[in-house]
């Protein structure tokens, strides 16, 4: 039995059932892009060459359905669809989570959920979902089933946030990542969307989930066209087991710009990190393993634009370089175009 016509048959009749709209929406993102590296350290996959890239493609139906006037119960199921693989892994997991949400009191769910510490990043990323993005520089930008979130209600424009790894159905019971505390924080304020506000900040500390400890602050303002964005991160690994324990630590860095230009959105952005525990670094480290020297610093540049033919479709196009200190065999130049389709 193939597990992709299944599944999509699956969501397409839950969301043929007789309910009303507002309590359950079927959606979904088609993006790719055709994309040129020359070493294929900052790739989605890690190949090389002039590829297909799949940006997290996915269809998913969510909903929330009222117990009362100040209860409801929330849902989300998603699954990632990936046409450009050759393995037959054509699903993949996405969040997935179901949860109470009260006016006063605030929201709880259990699921496989986007923790707080990575969401806390909002759009200060002007290159997010694309090989260009920030987690090449240093870690906190992946999901984890097994958890647990709680937020607070908004109270002026402030919201709290909490993660929790169940560590003893995550982890083997002799893992010592179980003796990490396993939980993030995150303190946001204002509107990461620029819906209500054209300010956004954020505060966030993550203690052993994806294998650091970090601490990390975010801003993103918009001026008119304009916005200006920064991540900025303190990593630390605390995997005992993995190669280079004990050296990577360090601090990363990106500032962004975009100017919206009628259809047109341009997008800059540099960044750095010393830390060892991104993407680019992790690759140094799985090929290289304990002949790793220094701990590599990763730089990155980039250049982007979008255009919107309409408010669901959009052509977007990449370029940018991250250099890797000391490990050039792993710098990496990226060219891409894409299409990116919301419905």
């Amino acid at each position: 039995m193939k597990l992709a016509p299944v599944t999509l048959g699956l969501l397409a009749g839950l969301a043929s059932v007789g309910v009303q709209a507002s309590e359950l929406q079927f959606y979904g993102r088609i993006d790719y892009s055709v994309t040129n590296s020359d070493s294929g350290s900052a790739t989605h996959d890690g190949k090389s060459g002039t590829i297909l890239e799949n940006n997290f493609t996915r269809v998913g139906i969510r909903g929330e359905v009222p117990i009362n006037d100040a209860l409801a119960f929330f849902y989300r199921a998603e699954v990632g669809l990936n046409g450009d693989d050759q393995d037959g892994k054509t699903v993949s997991s996405r969040p997935t989570y179901a949860g109470l949400k009260h006016d006063t009191f605030g929201s709880v769910a259990f699921g496989r959920i986007d923790p707080v510490f990575k969401m806390s990043k909002g759009f200060a990323d002007a290159f997010d979902n694309y090989s260009l993005k920030h987690d090449r520089l240093f870690a906190g930008d992946k999901r984890h089933g097994d958890s647990l979130e709680y937020r607070t209600a908004k109270f002026s424009g402030l919201q709290l946030g909490v993660s929790y790894l169940f560590e003893d159905d995550y982890y083997s019971e002799d893992d010592p990542r179980k003796d990490n505390g396993n939980y993030q924080l995150a303190l946001t304020y204002g509107d990461k969307q620029f819906r209500h506000s054209n300010l956004y900040l954020a505060a966030a500390y993550s203690d052993g989930i994806e294998d650091v400890e970090a601490a990390r602050i975010v801003a993103h303002y918009k001026l008119n066209d304009w916005s200006f964005g920064t991540i900025m991160q303190q990593s630390e690994l605390v995997n005992p087991n993995a190669a280079g324990y004990g050296e990577r630590d360090g601090f990363g860095f990106i500032v962004s710009t975009t100017y919206q230009m009628g259809g047109w959105k341009l997008k800059a952005q540099y960044g750095e990190d010393d830390s060892g525990t991104g993407k680019i670094a992790g690759r140094v480290y799985g090929k290289l393993g304990d002949q790793v020297g220094d701990v590599p610093t990763v730089s990155q540049w980039a250049l982007g634009a979008e255009y919107r033919f309409t408010k669901q479709l959009r052509f977007h196009t990449e370029l940018g370089q991250f250099t890797v200190d000391e490990y050039s065999e792993f710098d990496d130049t990226i060219t891409s175009v894409g299409l990116r389709y919301d419905f």
